[in-house]
């Protein structure tokens, strides 16, 4: 076997499979003819004569007699069987249909259906009990065949199938059938009959390998089965897979999955195929019944999916049984954990473990059977294998067919040999299938990570991810934690919450003993994963009403329906706040309070509004027991909050503080009394000033501005009277008025002031793709419409006022207005359909100045009948905080905030040379499709410097990591960075004697808390990151966390009185406009989760295009949150997807780097050192990164022509002077280095090594790139206007007798050189 263990991507190829295998059919006969006398089958539950065949002694001595037929006995009787159903007028190329437990009929009705050529379907035995599934099987298998368990069976076929014109062959097991059946008894006598007359026609065989010989039906858990038709290749290359494992006539398998499972039916077809031995220990499976089988025949091979492994270990330790003959026991299933390897081999005692991962569609990876259970173990996860032969397997994001960095969760996609060509009916699952080049992919919906040495690990369901405040969580490793209880059998899903969006949810069949169970498995999950992964609630099956969890007709768990299970019992029991923390029964434990149209049971409102006394501490410390599942006396009142607590837990907290309390502490209070002893005190404080106070109502307000108060906006009656000429004008281009529709106007911030002034906003461009899961059009429309009418900026107007300021105007709600951006457009055929909408948006002039700021366009999808919406739009504000920010943006809180930016940012000026990357012509947004690259990188050491250095967040080390790249690049000595504050700490410029003003409910006005706004308030803040490289990596991750600290906490300060503050700091050196050019050069966003708050609404597509430079767009994720992704976009007119991704995983080194605990105390100098080696060796191939791009339109001798023409003639004009010798310097250091393809190679390395690297950072791109712009003259000019600031900096810090120096050197070696035929004249040469 081979993979492609060197590549740094996650695909696999596990090599060529030369095999040209036999029909199915031959290879059982085969084995059948070779080995007549050896046991071919063995039933433990049947009888030993049974169908009159006699059964001989195969198993050991002191075991019940039972059915044991050798290989001779189960060909001649399904002879027999073939031959009854052709006299039952059965033919090639009909499909036979078995609804059977595990027994001797299910092997005969195989063996049959391969021998005539007939399609072969096995069903569950529970299908018929779901009507609606069993006929829609029965319809797309074409059944001309059935074959059931007993009379019972048969009974409720009857009722469920019709079949219309086709008669259908009704067979029954056993002797005895009702009228319209035949029994398997009489059929063997009517074949036996056929065979005895010599005139009976022989069964014909297929051969064709992509003829289909089996049919089987995926799960169904989220919509109808789909038929798999697996062919006479694909079987075998199934078969191949297994024979890892073992392929021999002495292999003895013990069978006891269900047989119309994948599983149930590969391993048993392989085994027979290889004359090996099955045992079927029982008709469905039993502990008992297996471990005696597996003692009774000596099996050596057993498949088991976890649950049974459980069950087989509580049955034999008592007796401390062990199978030492078991050479092999494969885990199938989900949810395997290290413990259920290790137990196979050191509590069953058997020789060897494996695992593999497949689907009904195909299985791309195995593992061989391993002695040592290590082996198949890294860390917390389970190893699935290698590629097999002949089959591929990548590691995807999905909707992508191209494979992720190694290391990185994504979807599993397969292909190969042993995989179906696509579902049985048109058009069925068509979105599966993709094809990438000259191969077919079946993405499975699978999650998976693909390790360095090629091996895959399966981490859960994609469709079952779970997301917590913007970061996923995988059920499936939430599970593997919980079923190391005995007995528990965990399933997580995902619910519903008003602050995270969603929160997983454990499901348990039984809970461990013990005081507080659930707070055990809610620990288990803390220590082991994190407060990220805790489940928000643990719920029995009883307190659900269930004896067992709602499967499918196949056996798998339906977690749609366990979805809408929890969700009804959290709704009913939210206002009882339960948890379970009692018995099994679901009694409830703690201290619980009812709430009752907002009173509060355990304490006395009366009618006066007085609050009575409660017991603060205990109320406080239950609803952290409640927000985090630890009980009380475990929770430590002096340790603070943020070792077990993040954002969302607090903003659940503070909820629970004023719904239990009756007032709450803000975000800032909750930041300053971190521990909950000093939150008790504050929260006591607040209850004591509220007990005595009459409860007031909230003050209303009236939206609707008059041309008086527009005046108090706007300034003066002229301005106020022009502004509602300019809004009149711009709403009736939209079939609008002002008088008539015009709700309210509000200013905007400086921000989004200063990004329209610079036309920044302009460029940005925002297309969401969002389905509505079970909803139609009409229900979309009236959902958005409800939305919007409780948020009026998205549907406003933009307009200016005479001074220039940027001025909301918000609409009434009427059905005029979101008919006019809610658009029904008609129906799509595919979500995909539906994401490509969102990256093309068809209407660009949606959107856009004046207005409105949104729109959109609403689809019926077809193949899920559901309906979906593309958003498109820019982002707006709120009135109450836009009133508070330009009422106080003057005040001396407001201009303390812009003094320290001023003051922090006082040497901006200094910098420009740190903007990267840089943009020779006007930067240009991606307008291809996708629309820019998703990339993530997992970093598990992040877990470990949480643990010692709590107070450091990932983005602080992402954008620590993203400075030192950008020093790497520029080879300066500060980075720019620009990055978002959501300014949620408080409303902005409070001054301290308002903020604490009495308000209702015996709270102040600062508990208006800007945490709760329904609306953006975000800001941006340049960041002037200066890297020494003697500083450690802990001491620059320290010095950026607590500049990050005063960003936050200073983040309100207007931009436009920053920027003109730095103007005047520095007359005539642009300071100021360096704060947006660094926002317009490279920015950094820490994005949490959107629209995760709702249950049947899931992101499809964001599609964003903005003109610039290099944006990332990161978050938190993976099953461990240690996943960095970054979504990346870049300036297409002045860089590229290449560099942008080398500057990505550069930036990656950087992360993993600083976060190995090896490297805290190491100069981050050391790092730096790796990046350069690595960046001159890519700058300095011949001038082929920087300056190819822009001599792709123009002919490299061009350049040298004008380089010579009009710059040396000036250079030597001036060449006595310092300043122009510095510039020849540059230019002719700038273009050896850039266009000469056989330049100086030999330069002196103390000397034009330091030269050409600040050519790079002074002046040469810009020099040569104004060459190709705008030709000879103005190129002079630039130099004049150029040089003198660019050398006078280039003499300060060399000295002019050293420039001196170097450029007589230089000038010498100029003089004396020749350059050859790609190079230019040296001074002086004409």
């Amino acid at each position: 076997m081979t993979t492609n263990g060197e590549s740094s991507l996650s695909e696999a190829f596990g090599g060529d499979w030369p095999d040209s295998p036999s029909p199915i059919w031959t290879r059982l006969s085969n084995a059948a003819q070779s080995h007549p006398d050896k046991l071919a089958i063995a039933c433990l539950h049947q009888s030993p004569n049974l169908y009159g065949i006699q059964s001989s002694q195969y198993a050991f001595e002191g075991f019940e007699k039972h059915l044991q037929w050798s290989y001779s006995q189960l060909s001649s009787t399904v002879e027999y069987l073939a031959a009854g159903l052709q006299a039952q007028g059965l033919s090639s190329g009909c499909s036979i249909v078995t609804i059977l437990r595990n027994g001797i009929e299910f092997p005969m009705a195989f063996w049959a259906a391969h021998k005539l050529a007939c399609p072969f379907v096995p069903l569950s035995s529970r299908t018929l009990t779901n009507t609606v599934q069993t006929r829609h099987m029965l319809t797309v298998a074409d059944v001309a065949a059935v074959i059931v368990e007993d009379l019972e069976s048969a009974a409720a076929f009857d009722q469920l199938w019709h079949a219309g014109a086709r008669k259908v062959i009704k067979v029954v097991a056993g002797e005895i059938s009702p009228d319209g059946w035949i029994s398997i008894s009489e059929l063997l006598e009517i074949g036996r009959r056929a065979k005895a007359d010599r005139n009976a026609p022989e069964s014909e065989q297929s051969a064709e390998p992509k003829d289909t010989v089996t049919i089987l039906f995926t799960s169904g858990t989220t919509s109808l089965p789909k038929g798999c038709p697996h062919t006479n290749l694909t079987l075998n290359a199934f078969s191949k897979i297994l024979s890892i494992g073992g392929a021999s006539p002495n292999d003895i398998f013990c069978s006891v999955l269900p047989n119309s499972h994948a599983m149930g039916y590969f391993f048993v077809l392989h085994f027979f195929m290889n004359a090996g031995t099955v045992v079927y220990p029982s008709a469905t499976y039993e502990a008992a019944a297996m471990a005696h089988a597996l003692a009774a025949h000596r099996c050596t091979h057993a498949t088991l999916v976890p649950t049974a492994l459980h069950s087989l270990l509580e049955w034999i330790e008592p007796s401390g049984l062990l199978f030492p003959d078991l050479k092999d026991l494969c885990l199938a299933g989900s949810s395997i954990t290290p413990q259920n390897i290790r137990s196979v081999i050191r509590d069953l005692g058997a020789q060897g473990v494996s695992t593999g991962y497949g689907t009904t569609e195909g299985s791309p990876v195995w593992n061989a059977p391993t002695s040592d259970p290590e082996r198949l173990i890294r860390g917390d996860d389970v190893l699935c294998g290698y590629a097999v032969p002949g089959q591929r397997v990548r590691i995807c994001a999905p909707n992508s067919t191209q494979p992720l960095p190694r290391g990185q969760p994504g979807e599993i996609l397969e292909c190969g040999p042993g995989m179906i060509a696509g579902y049985l009916g048109d058009n069925v699952g068509r979105d599966s299938f993709v094809v990438d080049g000259d191969l077919t992919w079946y993405r499975t919906g699978d999650s998976g990570i693909m390790w360095d040495d090629g091996r895959v690990s399966v981490v859960g369901r994609f469709k079952d991810m779970i997301i917590r405040g913007g970061e996923n969580i995988a059920p499936a490793a939430i599970e593997v934690v919980l079923n190391q209880f005995p007995g528990v059998e965990a399933q997580v899903i995902g619910a519903s919450d008003q602050f995270a969006g969603e929160v997983p949810v454990a499901l348990v069949r039984t809970l461990p003993p013990g005081d507080n169970p659930a707070g055990q498995l809610q620990e288990a999950v803390r220590n082991h994963m994190g407060m990220l992964h805790v489940p928000d609630e643990v719920i029995t099956l009883g307190q659900l009403g269930l004896e067992d969890y709602p499967r499918t007709i196949s056996g798998k768990v339906q977690k749609n329906a366990l979805r809408i299970l929890v969700a009804a019992y959290r709704k009913n029991h939210e206002m009882k706040h339960d948890s379970v923390t009692g018995s099994d029964n679901g009694d409830v434990a703690p201290h619980s309070i009812v709430y009752t149209n907002g009173a509060i049971n355990d304490s006395t409102r009366r009618d006066s509004g007085i609050i009575e006394d409660k017991d603060v501490e205990q109320t406080v410390l239950h609803v952290w027991w409640r927000a985090t599942g630890i009980e009380p006396s475990k929770l430590d009142k002096e340790t603070p909050t943020f070792n077990y607590a993040d954002s969302i837990t607090i903003m659940r907290v503070r909820a629970l503080y004023r719904k239990e309390l009756g007032v709450t502490l803000t975000a800032v209070e909750m930041s300053q009394n971190a521990d909950l002893k000093s939150q008790i005190e504050a929260l006591e404080r607040k209850v004591s000033q509220s007990q005595k106070q009459v409860i007031a109502p909230l003050p209303t307000f009236e939206n609707a501005r008059t041309l008086e108060e527009l005046q108090i906006v706007l300034g003066t009656e002229n301005n106020a009277k022009n502004f509602k000429e300019k809004a009149n004008a711009a709403l009736v281009k939209e079939g609008f008025d002002f008088d008539g529709g015009v709700e309210s106007v509000i200013q905007m911030n400086d921000f989004i002031d200063v990004l329209e002034r610079e036309k920044l906003i302009n460029t940005w461009n925002f297309g969401i793709s969002i389905v509505a899961d079970g909803t139609t059009v009409q229900e979309l429309k009236t959902a958005l419409t409800a939305a919007l009418t409780n948020n009026h900026l998205w549907t406003s107007f933009y307009v200016h006022g005479d001074s220039g300021a940027p001025i909301y105007v918000t609409m009434k709600p009427t059905k005029k207005l979101y008919d006019h951006v809610l658009i029904e457009k008609g129906s799509v055929a595919n979500v995909a359909e539906l994401q490509q909408i969102a990256i093309d948006y068809p209407h660009r002039e949606h959107s856009v100045f004046p207005g409105p700021l949104f729109h959109a366009l609403i689809y019926d999808i077809e193949d899920i009948k559901s309906a979906g919406f593309v958003m498109y739009g820019k982002g707006p504000d709120i009135q109450i905080w836009s009133d508070v920010y330009h009422s106080l943006r003057n005040s001396p809180r407001a201009t303390f905030e812009v003094n320290w930016h001023v003051k922090r940012l006082a040497n901006i000026h200094l910098h420009r040379k740190a903007l990267y990357p840089p943009a020779h012509v006007p930067r240009q947004a991606i307008q291809s499709s996708p629309d820019g690259i998703d990339y993530g990188f997992d970093a598990p050491a992040l877990l470990n410097l949480k643990r010692h250095h709590s107070h450091i967040t990932a983005s602080v080390v992402l954008k620590a990591a993203m400075a030192l790249i950008n020093i790497a690049r520029t080879k300066h000595t500060h980075a720019l960075i620009s990055n978002y504050e959501a300014c949620r700490s408080s409303f902005p410029f409070w001054p301290d004697t308002l903020r604490h003003l009495p308000g209702p409910n015996g709270s102040t006005l600062a508990d208006l808390d800007a945490s709760d706004v329904a609306g953006p308030t975000m800001n941006a803040v340049t960041n002037v990151i200066g890297v020494e490289p003697t500083e450690t990596a802990l001491a620059f991750l320290n010095r950026l966390q607590a500049e990050q600290f005063e960003l936050t906490k200073h983040s309100h300060a207007p931009w436009r009185r920053i920027i003109a503050g730095l103007n005047e700091l520095h007359p005539g050196e642009n300071a100021g406009e360096l704060v947006y050019e660094t926002h317009r050069t490279q920015f950094l966003t820490w994005v949490p989760g959107a629209l995760g708050e709702y249950e049947r609404i899931r992101i499809a597509q964001i599609a964003i295009r903005a003109a610039l430079g290099l944006v990332f767009v990161a978050g938190l994720g993976g099953p461990k949150a240690t996943m960095f992704g970054i979504s990346l976009r870049w300036d297409v007119a002045n860089y590229s997807a290449e560099e942008t991704m080398r500057f990505t995983k550069d930036v990656e080194r950087a992360v993993l780097w600083m976060l190995e605990e090896g490297n805290w105390e190491k100069p981050v100098g050391e790092f730096l050192e790796t990046v350069e080696e690595k960046g001159d060796e890519k700058i300095d191939k011949k001038g082929e990164e920087r300056l190819g791009e822009k001599t792709d339109e123009k002919d490299g001798n061009e350049v040298v022509e004008k380089i010579d023409e009009k710059i040396e003639e000036k250079v030597d004009e001036k060449v006595d002077e310092k300043v122009d010798e510095k510039v020849d310097e540059k230019v002719d250091e700038k273009v050896d280095e850039k266009v000469d393809e056989k330049g100086d190679e030999k330069r002196d390395e103390k000397g034009d090594k330091k030269v050409d690297e600040k050519t790079h950072e002074k002046g040469g791109d810009e020099i040569v790139e104004k060459i190709d712009e705008k030709g000879g003259d103005e190129v002079v000019e630039k130099i004049d206007e150029k040089g003198d600031e660019k050398c006078g900096e280039k003499v300060d810090e060399k000295g002019e007798e050293q420039v001196d120096e170097m450029f007589g050197e230089r000038l010498q070696e100029r003089g004396t050189e020749d350059r050859g035929e790609g190079g230019r004249a040296g001074p002086g040469e004409d």
